[in-house]
């Protein structure tokens, strides 16, 4: 019984140590996809909102319009040079409709209480970037919005931030270009781990999968009555 509940136990580890492997395999996959796309996509430039394919992710897009500077949209918790900060976005105002642009990286004061001196920008003005999913973390509890602007938020949900700024948004945002002049610090990545950091996670884990497997022969030859 002994030597079976041992076989038993060994062989769920093992199935769980190689499908954590081939898991990574997976993602890794999917990031070099995701890298393709992207190259693809970024070298193509849209001129207007209603041009846009059906997934516009990752395509690049220059509009002209103006910043809605009383509605602005700090998102919390962003690091920059070890330095805590936000991502400031402004709602901008197009022919077409509404856009969520996000400007880039702007420190935190000292004190919580205090909001940065955000920067803006009247009158019109070319905007351009990458169409983006918005940013997304782990959330323990639904997040409640404050009633104010500047609005602090942990994550970018474009249905919330629609309904509290009473504007029809699309359910991306335009990282703004590095280059514009109207950009703050880009810290923003479209792929924050590359696939070759996803095949080194795999190859531990299979590896890990060797080195059970030879522990469990060796100690089946050595307990064998």
């Amino acid at each position: 019984m002994r030597r079976i509940g041992f076989i038993l136990f060994t062989v769920a580890v093992l199935a769980t140590l190689v499908k954590l492997g081939f898991w990574q395999m997976t993602r890794a996959q999917e990031k070099e996809s995701l890298g393709h796309a992207l190259k693809f996509r970024s070298e193509q430039m849209y001129y207007s909102l209603a041009s846009l394919p059906s997934d516009p992710r990752w395509y690049s897009l220059t509009l002209r319009g103006e910043f809605d500077h009383s509605k602005a949209i700090l998102l919390d918790n962003q690091l920059y040079q070890g330095r805590p900060g936000y991502h400031v976005l402004y709602p901008f105002a197009v022919d077409e409709g509404w856009v969520l642009v996000n400007l880039g990286w702007i420190a935190a004061p000292t004190y919580r209480d205090q909001i940065p001196v955000l920067p803006e920008h009247h009158g019109e003005v070319l905007v351009s970037g990458i169409i983006a999913p918005p940013s997304a973390l782990l959330e323990l509890a639904p997040e409640v919005m404050g009633q104010g602007y500047p609005l602090r938020v942990q994550n970018i949900s474009m249905v919330d931030l629609a309904n509290h700024m009473d504007l029809t948004l699309p359910s991306w945002v335009l990282q703004i270009d590095p280059d514009s002049p109207l950009a703050l610090n880009q810290t923003w990545i479209p792929v924050v781990m590359g696939p070759q950091k996803h095949y080194a996670y795999a190859l531990q884990w299979f590896l890990m999968a060797l080195a059970v497997s030879g522990l469990a022969f060796w100690w089946l030859r050595r307990s064998k009555p």
